[in-house]
């Protein structure tokens, strides 16, 4: 007789709030920055966590933490599910920590019935996911190869290099790049995670089936006007660098909004930034985000002719690619929201994720569960217990799903 194996749904809930306790602070927020005493801590509780429900458990070179569900068939590759629980200063208690614990949750149920998939299964922690360390993603990416040698000798959010922070969490930062793993080494990665965004929660969807991830773009846009005395230069005299700069601004938006993208202004820096002083020079920071590349490319050429028609100029600072979710493994997850009869809607994710990594080297795909009124890294984050339920429900029935039809 086929046994189904089912998610214990209580159990799942207390994990989660067990983690929260790992770095609390008090006023409801989390304080686990990656590599930090409490993230250490919460790691080693996650490791008996893992050993518990029947998972061979080992550390990286790059600190993440691995556990192993064996499979019938050993030569298959392992179905890989997880994220991470280290957080930003005074960040909330579901970003990243949801799916490595539903993660954990799904094995569970496995474990629970005694069931085995043809399929090895890995949940997988991975190590400082958040911006706290250069870039971000430090786990995941040097799992995928991606990893750049200068990220060791650059500084963390609290100015100590991150060879400073490996060695005080035991890692030995010469093995770092040890952790790479071959193509094709997992049969897919999936990734349960908070939306992080309003979009969900304001269209009445259970889960969102993540089709991608947005390629972010940045560029340094700089107005040069002429410095001078505020009181005494008449205003058809001045050469006031923050006139084009303010244009830009909106501009910037009113570009963003008509290909369907986002776009912000997040820096901007006035010299001499004197009260007296008519700015000088004015240097600000644009970046947009979309999934579609040649839209991307569109609204970065409206970008530059419009910093050009202002006098500017217009510098590319950085070009991250989109990554494109997995179509068999969307499907999957689509399919587990319709059989467990949960609306859902496909969006692109807005903001980066481990995944994004894991795609260098195994198809990857992403589910979302509503974030109350779209609010994260904050102590006010907050996602339903049913909904975080549900997000592992369907995590779980993809689970079964793909395994009898990846190879």
């Amino acid at each position: 007789m086929n046994i189904t194996p089912t998610l214990d749904r209580q159990q799942f809930l207390e994990t989660l709030d067990t983690l929260a306790q790992f770095g609390a602070t008090s006023n409801q927020g989390i304080n686990r920055t990656a590599f930090s005493p409490t993230d250490l801590q919460a790691r080693a509780w996650l490791v008996e966590q893992m050993e518990q429900a029947g998972l061979h458990v080992r550390t990286d070179p790059a600190g993440s933490t691995i556990g192993l569900y064996p499979g019938e068939q050993a030569n298959l590759p392992p179905l890989a599910l997880g994220s991470h629980t280290d957080t930003v200063p005074n960040g909330g208690r579901f970003d990243g920590a949801l799916g490595v614990l539903a993660g954990l949750a799904c094995v569970r149920a496995l474990h629970r019935a005694g069931l085995r998939l043809q399929h090895p299964v890995e949940v997988i922690n991975f190590a400082a996911e958040e911006a706290t360390t250069p870039g971000g993603e430090f786990g995941s990416r040097a799992m995928a190869g991606v990893l750049p040698p200068e990220t060791l000798h650059q500084l963390a959010w609290d100015g100590r290099p991150m060879t400073a922070h490996l060695e005080a969490a035991g890692l030995n930062p010469a093995e770092v790049f040890a952790a790479r793993r071959a193509h094709g080494s997992l049969a897919a990665y999936l990734e349960l995670h908070i939306e992080q965004g309003g979009v969900l929660e304001s269209e009445g969807a259970r889960i969102g089936v993540v089709e991608g991830i947005v390629g972010l773009r940045s560029y340094a846009v700089t107005f040069q006007g002429y410095a001078n005395h505020a009181g005494t230069t008449p205003m058809d005299r001045r050469q006031d660098a923050l006139l084009p700069a303010a244009a830009y601004i909106p501009a910037v938006n009113r570009i963003a909004v008509a290909h369907g993208i986002v776009g912000t202004v997040g820096e901007l820096h006035l010299q001499p930034n004197a009260s007296n002083v008519i700015p000088g020079r004015v240097n600000l920071v644009a970046e947009i985000r979309g999934l579609d590349e040649a839209v991307l490319d569109r609204a970065e050429a409206e970008l530059a002719h419009t910093a050009h028609e202002l006098g500017a100029s217009f510098e590319v600072l950085s070009r991250e690619p989109s990554v494109k979710s997995d179509e068999r493994l969307t499907a999957a997850l689509a399919e587990a929201c319709r059989d467990l009869k949960l609306p859902y809607r496909r969006m692109s994710s807005g903001a980066g994720h481990d995944a994004a990594s894991i795609a260098h080297i195994a198809p990857q795909a992403m589910l979302f569960v509503p974030s109350r009124n779209g609010v994260s890294h904050s102590p006010d984050e907050y996602t339903a217990p049913d909904s975080c339920v549900a997000g592992a429900e369907v995590l779980l029935a993809a689970l079964l799903r793909l395994d009898n039809t990846l190879d």
